[in-house]
């Protein structure tokens, strides 16, 4: 039988409110990944896969501190999105331990260019032309950012790199679309137990194929540790959560911020330059995300769910869910 229940008007405007804000949040903590990555001096799958098994039981830890129940209904409506996640990482962590920053983040930014029209055929998402043009302002911002960074101090390039980074921006498109459809069904602490346990299994066999497994320095376990609470429970657990609340092509478009950070990142620990012409683009980014989350909050689409709780949150009250 279906059902539909339907949110006040200011309750929703406050949800995605809520929203944008976790999703800012979680592009902040997002933006140092590629700086982390490229200290531990290890390989990407192997860095890949301790992030992600040590945030599986991180994530299991918090379901068994808030009494909830992990099924095998839970495994079967995360594996799409696991598998997803688990080429996502395995992609970029890999892709930007043999290509420039610079490149890696660049060709991250491209995202948007696949989400917004397949949200707007698929899943009928409207996005005002205020916030298209601020998502053009913000890509002309990035390309300041990256495309203006000294060669000199950004790393080697290589081809392939760039090639597992394209392969990583279409794994998140794909992830993002199947989180939505997940979220419908589960609470933010069973799906991100489930998907991170198929995402750990996902990477496994390459982190082995490297022999480097349990090979990691001092300082590579301690960033590792880091990002596993900054990245894997924090900015992912938000990200997971917002999506009730807020459309999948302004999530999209507001991390186009996350560059700008990881150039930041990459000045302060990686001593690599910042130049006026990225400063330039900093402030552009900055100013058009702050116009996108503006424009969001204040008109959003019915096509989102109401956010109902934090990490117990549960599918209690949603329009056309199935009873």
């Amino acid at each position: 039988m279906t059902r539909a229940f339907a949110a006040p008007r200011s309750s929703r405007a406050s949800d995605r409110t809520l929203g944008i804000a976790g999703i800012c949040l979680a592009v902040v903590a997002l933006s140092a990944g590629s700086t982390m990555v490229r200290s531990t001096g290890a390989p990407g799958s192997v860095v890949a896969f301790w992030r992600l098994l040590i945030g599986t039981l991180l994530w299991r830890s918090i379901m068994f501190a808030t009494k909830q129940k992990f099924t095998l209904e839970t495994l079967k409506r995360t594996w799409l999105p696991g598998l997803l996640f688990g080429l996502n990482l395995l992609f970029f962590f890999t892709g930007i331990t043999k290509t420039r920053i610079a490149n890696a983040e660049f060709i991250g930014t491209l995202a948007p260019l696949i989400i917004v029209p397949v949200a707007a055929f698929r899943l009928g998402e409207k996005v005002k032309g205020r916030i298209i043009g601020a998502g053009a302002a913000a890509l002309v911002g990035v390309s300041l950012i990256l495309l203006l960074a000294d060669r000199q101090v950004a790393g080697k390039h290589s081809w392939l790199g760039d090639i597992l980074c394209f392969g990583a921006v279409f794994s998140w498109s794909a992830y993002l679309f199947s989180t939505k459809s997940a979220r419908r069904e589960l609470g933010v602490g069973p799906f991100m137990t489930g998907m991170s346990a198929v995402a750990t299994l996902t990477v496994l066999p390459v982190a082995l194929s490297t022999h480097k497994i349990g090979q990691m320095s001092t300082k590579g376990w301690m960033l590792i540790a880091i990002m596993c609470i900054t990245s894997g429970v924090v900015s992912h657990g938000l990200l997971a959560w917002s999506q009730k609340a807020v459309p999948i092509s302004t999530l999209s478009l507001l991390q186009l911020a996350q560059p700008g950070f990881a150039v930041v990142w990459a000045w302060l620990f990686l001593d690599e330059s910042v130049n006026a012409a990225q400063l330039a683009g900093m402030a552009i980014v900055v100013v058009a995300v702050g116009v996108i989350a503006r424009v969001s909050a204040q008109t959003g689409t019915d096509k989102t769910l109401p956010v109902v709780g934090a990490l117990t949150d549960t599918p209690t009250s949603f329009e056309g869910a199935s009873r």
